[in-house]
C-alpha cells in the first residue's frame, strides 16, 4: 500500500514537471520518497501508525542504510534534501528552484525504484 502511494506521488511529480508546475513537482518528489521509505521500513518490520518527517528519516538512515546496508548512503541525504525542497516549494516566496526540482525528480525515481527492487527480492 505504501509503495503504491509512493508510485502515485512519483507519477504526480512527473506530470507536474511536464506542465511546468515545479512547486507541485518538488512536493510530490518528497512524498514519493517518504512513502517509499515507509514501505521499506515496514518490509523490514518497523511499523508505525504514523511517522514524523524527522523520525522517518532517522529510522530509515539508521536501520536500513547504516545497520542493514540495504540502501545507499545518499538516500538519507535525498530524504533531507527532498524535505527541504518541499519546504521551499510550500513556504518560500521564490518557491522551488527549477534545477533542484529536476534533480530531485531523478533522485525520487531512483529511490522508489530501489525500494521496489529490495522489497520484491
Amino acid at each position: 500500500m505504501a509503495l503504491a502511494r509512493a508510485k502515485e506521488f512519483l507519477s504526480g511529480a512527473e506530470l507536474a514537471l511536464a506542465q511546468g508546475l515545479f512547486n507541485v513537482c518538488a512536493s510530490c518528489c518528497y512524498y514519493a520518497m517518504f512513502w517509499a521509505a515507509i514501505a521499506a521500513l515496514t518490509r523490514e518490520g518497523f511499523k508505525r501508525e504514523e511517522w514524523s518527517h524527522g523520525g522517518l528519516k532517522q529510522e530509515f538512515t539508521l536501520q536500513l542504510i547504516k545497520k542493514r546496508g540495504l540502501y545507499p548512503e545518499e538516500f538519507g541525504t535525498w530524504l533531507t534534501d527532498g524535505y527541504n525542497l518541499r519546504r521551499e516549494a510550500h513556504y518560500k516566496q521564490q518557491g522551488a528552484p527549477v534545477k533542484k526540482t529536476r534533480r530531485m525528480l531523478e533522485h525520487a525515481s531512483r529511490f522508489v525504484m530501489k525500494v521496489e527492487e529490495v522489497i520484491h527480492r
